[in-house]
């Protein structure tokens, strides 16, 4: 992959965020690869994104829109299925890339022929988190579920000059692949819908025997996106909309019941699952949005009716 003679597939979902998928995109095709293919994915926006897309970028830039609202997982097979790349960068719209972030990830797999993933390092832009890293690297403890990140909000400051990549089981936010790799794996599973998807998908690669990074020396700038009306502590815990929330009770147990022993799905399912059921209905009780405590319960119930499906 070196000196920029291998395309580069960049495969970008939105939804309703006309201007912010603009300066994304603008900041990828300011990279200048030699070989570059950007693909946007509308999912389905009611706002004027395919107009803003086609004016500013015309033939610069694939514009493909789904059916029908179908969140990430669709949204990055759909756009899968019309890359011709060698590799497929899969990144968030909320995101300013630095310039030199391919032909950093490019010299990793070069160097490394067992990676399967490499993500570049998300830093906040958000106010409040301005210049705090993402994290070093994201697991999951396989005894109650919970997120498990190498150094969370690490002050970029802080941020050691050795080593220049952490390893990692997924990483939100953005992360390049092998074509191959994402043939192999079979894409991101559908039936997630969203939250979790790109933890399964990141696990199968691991699980599939190749490396998976973060590299310190690729950067993205992490905007993020707080819609209108949008409460910050719900949004924090990625609880802030009913059917987001419902996936996320409900995607903990189909994420466990495919990847942990059955020991630790009994644990997640017989004490965690409850718990959290009952924190997440507090905290959203709290913030006067008994809806969201609802769908918290309602996700947790179809979780654990889930752990008896076999697929």
């Amino acid at each position: 992959m070196d000196n920029g003679d291998q395309l580069i597939s960049v495969i970008i979902p939105t939804f309703n965020r006309a201007e912010m998928v603009c300066r994304c995109v603008q900041s990828v095709l300011d990279t200048q690869w030699p070989s570059l293919e950007v693909i946007v994915v509308d999912d389905c926006s009611p706002d004027d994104t395919a107009t803003k897309i086609k004016e500013r970028f015309g033939e610069a830039v694939k514009y493909i829109r789904n059916a029908k609202n179908s969140f990430q997982a669709v949204s990055r097979n759909n756009g899968a299925k019309i890359a011709t790349g060698d590799y497929l960068f899969f990144l968030d719209d909320d995101n300013i890339v630095d310039k030199d972030i391919f032909r950093e990830i490019a010299k990793a797999f070069e160097d490394n022929p067992k990676l399967g993933l490499v993500a570049p390092m998300a830093i906040h832009k958000r106010p409040g988190k301005e210049n705090l890293i993402w994290a070093l690297g994201s697991d999951f403890n396989r005894w109650t579920s919970q997120p498990k990140d190498n150094r969370p909000n690490l002050p970029l400051e802080q941020l050691p000059a050795e080593p220049a990549s952490y390893p990692t089981s997924y990483y939100p936010n953005g992360f390049m692949i092998p074509r191959t790799v994402y043939e192999q794996v079979g894409g991101f599973d559908e039936k997630y819908v969203q939250i979790f998807e790109e933890s399964d998908f990141g696990w199968k690669i691991r699980e599939a025997g190749f490396d998976a990074i973060v590299l310190t020396t690729a950067r993205t700038e992490h905007h993020g996106f707080l819609e209108p009306g949008c409460v910050p502590e719900l949004r924090q815990l990625g609880i802030e909309k009913p059917y987001r929330t419902y996936c996320f009770a409900r995607n903990r147990l189909r994420f466990a019941r495919q990847h942990f022993s059955l020991p630790q799905v009994l644990s997640v399912a017989l004490v965690f699952a409850p718990l959290s059921a009952v924190y997440y209905g507090l905290v959203a009780i709290r913030n006067k949005r008994p809806d969201i405590a609802w769908a918290y319960l309602k996700g947790t119930l179809a979780g654990l009716l889930g752990l008896l499906r076999a697929d």
